[in-house]
This record gives structure tokens, sequence and C-alpha cells, in this order.
């Protein structure tokens, strides 16, 4: 989602956070991304350890 100049951060009706809760926010979901990445990148290497293996064997 791209915000331009005229669109709020948030709604009317909500207030505004401050920085050290959006720091907060910020910091828990690259954590969150960190860790889906790792994941990730963990099953990669299993998948190509066990393949590597697999083509040393024959």
């Amino acid at each position: 989602m791209m915000l331009t100049t005229d669109q709020p951060l948030y709604s009317k009706n909500q207030q505004p956070i401050d920085s050290e809760h959006y720091r907060q926010l910020l910091v828990r979901d690259g954590e969150r991304r960190f860790r889906e990445w790792h994941t990730a990148f963990v099953q990669y290497q299993k998948e190509f350890l066990r393949q590597l293996e697999q083509s040393r064997q024959r």
C-alpha cells in the first residue's frame, strides 16, 4: 500500500501513537520478519544438504 501526502496515517477517531510505541511496533515486526526468513532459510538449507548427501551416495 502506497501512502500519499493527503492520506492520514490514522483515522479521525484514533489517537496518534507516540514514537516509542511506534518504535516497539517496528522492532516486533522486524523480529517477526526475521523469524519467517530464518525458518524458510533453515528449511532450504536442510533440503539442500539432503540433496547434496543423496548426490554423493550415487
